[in-house]
């Protein structure tokens, strides 16, 4: 038997609708004191609003370019900081990127050092400029990563925005076989040199590709036809997108993006605590047994489970799972135990909390999925 989101009834999109919490609201509105079910909606509300994601930077660090690709509807761009004569844009968003053009300035440094680190996500843009090989822009961004304390990412934004927006034709492909053989290794150093008359007679078939993928998904684009001639469009593209680099970018920003929406569904089991411990007894209203039994149930349960491994605390101690769902009841069992273990040793409050929360989810979890629980 499955568990987790399957079994569990969860739907698993950032802040997704639960069935549980819904039914919990319908029921409180016939049920409850219309104030403490304002509150409950309050709170449901505020768990469910889409996170803001800010891009920000520098006046041409490419925040627009990175911005489409990407292609985050909840995802805004700000005014640029460090601007001559305006104040800094207010970064209060649920989850900063930061773009870079180059290696940091004093200006990008002073305000990253205001920025919470489990809330942002640093790339270097124009990575393709670093150097001579993608190492080289690798290694700019782990020097970067250093000295901020933030993980940095390389990438080169024109592409991925470009490997958004359309695919090669088999024009682009009949132009890059008819120069893929060429032995001059500055063909692709400069826009002037790969669009010069000497080249051949089509120079504005290489202007026009060179429009549509830049220099280096140029480069990147002969060297792979140079090695692969039958190379087909879709393949293509697939490489100059992996080559961008916006693979590792976009999937560092959804990791943090589900963990700071993992703590949100935290923050609701408090506060849904806190308001079914203020609610008052009252032979009419079964407004607190209501709320104690949804937390009590394998829904919240599982909300916890996720808050739990999402705290900054103790997160490290999941760092080996494939996945917050235990694989069978054997592993729910182990990790139930090894999370008692961990409630034995010293940890703050915070840390506590959550790890009682993932210790109590795979309990139950164990439960659901060996029928010890029935």
């Amino acid at each position: 038997m499955s568990t987790g989101i399957t079994s569990l009834g969860l739907v698993s999109d950032y802040g997704g609708r639960t069935p549980g919490l819904d039914q919990l609201l319908t029921t409180l509105r016939a049920d409850a004191d219309p104030n403490l079910t304002a509150a409950v909606a309050t709170a449901l509300a505020s768990r469910r609003r889409p996170l803001r994601i800010q891009v920000t930077g520098r006046a041409r660090a490419g925040k627009s370019t990175l911005l489409r690709a990407l292609a985050l509807i909840s995802a805004e761009e700000t005014d640029p900081v460090d601007e001559p004569g305006r104040p800094d844009p207010a970064l209060d968003g649920d989850l900063v990127v930061y773009v870079l053009a180059a290696t940091p300035q004093p200006a990008d440094r002073r305000i990253l050092a205001d920025l919470p680190r489990d809330r942002t996500v640093v790339v270097v843009n124009k990575a393709d400029a670093i150097g001579s090989r993608w190492a080289d822009a690798v290694a700019a961004a782990q020097g970067c990563t250093r000295e901020l304390g933030i993980p940095v990412l390389p990438v080169v934004s024109t592409l991925a925005a470009h490997t958004r927006a359309g695919m090669p034709s088999e024009d682009d492909l009949r132009i890059l076989r008819r120069h893929a053989d060429r032995a001059d290794p500055a063909f692709t150093l400069s826009p002037e040199l790969f669009t010069a008359s000497g080249a051949g007679p089509d120079g504005a078939d290489r202007q026009a590709l060179l429009d549509r993928w830049g220099l280096y998904g140029v480069a990147c684009a002969l060297t792979a036809v140079r090695h692969e001639p039958a190379l087909r469009p879709q393949q293509l593209l697939q490489l100059l997108h992996a080559v961008s680099g916006i693979d590792a970018v976009h999937a560092l920003v959804h990791v943090n993006y589900q963990r700071l929406a993992s703590q949100r569904g935290g923050d609701l089991l408090d506060e849904l605590a806190r308001l079914a411990a203020r609610a008052v007894p009252d032979a009419r209203s079964r407004a607190r047994d209501l709320i104690e039994d949804y937390l009590a149930g394998d829904e919240a349960l599982w909300l916890g489970v996720q808050a739990g491994l999402a705290c900054p605390h103790v997160r490290h101690l999941a760092a080996g799972y494939p996945s917050a769902e235990p694989s069978d009841a054997d592993d729910a069992l182990a990790r139930a135990e090894r999370w008692r273990a961990v409630l034995s040793s010293d940890m703050p409050a915070d840390a506590r909390r959550s790890a009682i929360r993932v210790h109590n989810g795979y309990v139950r979890m164990w439960e659901r999925m060996s029928s010890a629980g029935l």
